[in-house]
């Protein structure tokens, strides 16, 4: 299992801190910020990410933005900047050697038969202007709210296989989806992906919002996703709000969770 951390859900800003972290869980990586990074640059300087990475030995995935980012956006200046901050936190990606990139698809606001194939226009020229990125981008389901544009495991599905691209699934979203929806879940975005799949957003919730609790918090059972989670090849990212103390919780849960059954 190669697990890791997002420092930044878990509001730990510290970047020595954060490798520190990983490095006494003995975790494979830790998830940096390119929002982070656009907001405070020092708090993930490349060379110091860097020299963690040689000393510690632990890797890096990156989350490129999304914070006032909307590369489904009708306005064409907005959909502009969303592409090139995007191309810049492939950049930033490239540099601190990340293994895959998390990439959202965006949000339409303005849900209207002559405005709908605008929106997937939008997405399509934003996309095309990202394929071939030397780091691999993973699109992550969203479907929390009306707004989200991709919903469900088959349009995501498309849309990857249209522009190349890989998948990373959100376990906590995709409950929230199939709670609010009761047509999407879990299992569906894991069957319909597939092999596309390369990367993992683990956390818990009710069902309603995205609480990012400890894995065993909540009503996500992670017994279900034993099997998957043993033989899964990609990356695991822990995505937990509740800080050090949830990070702690929910690697000891996993691994009680995946040891060898006699």
């Amino acid at each position: 299992m190669r697990l890791g951390f997002s420092p930044v859900t878990a509001q730990m800003l510290d970047l020595d801190a954060a490798f520190a972290l990983a490095d006494e869980l003995a975790l494979q990586f830790v998830e940096l910020s390119a929002d982070l990074f656009e907001i405070a640059p020092a708090l993930q300087d490349p060379e110091r990410v860097r020299s963690l990475c040689r000393s510690t030995g632990i890797g890096v995935t990156s989350h490129l933005s999304y914070v006032d980012l909307n590369l489904t956006s009708l306005i064409p200046a907005a959909r502009r900047t969303s592409v090139e901050r995007s191309l810049r936190g492939l950049e930033y990606a490239e540099i601190v050697g990340a293994s895959c990139a998390v990439l959202h698809s965006g949000m339409h606001y303005l849900h209207h038969p002559q405005a709908d194939p605008l929106a997937h226009e939008a997405l399509a020229s934003s996309l095309r202007e990202l394929e071939g990125a030397s780091v691999p981008i993973v699109l992550e389901n969203l479907g929390l709210t009306e707004n989200d544009f991709l919903r469900g495991s088959r349009e995501l599905h498309d849309v990857t296989r249209t522009h190349g691209m890989r998948n990373c699934v959100d376990f906590g979203h995709a409950h929230i989806e199939a709670t609010r929806t009761g047509l999407t879940s879990i299992d569906d975005y894991l069957e319909t992906l597939g092999s596309d799949v390369i990367h993992l957003h683990l956390h818990n919730n009710h069902g309603v919002r995205d609480e990012h609790l400890a894995t065993d918090a909540g009503t996500i059972d992670y017994r279900d996703y034993r099997d998957f989670l043993a033989n899964f090849a990609g990356t695991i990212c822990l995505e937990i709000l509740t800080g050090e103390p949830g990070i702690r919780a929910s690697v000891a849960h996993l691994r009680e969770l995946l040891e060898p059954r006699g």
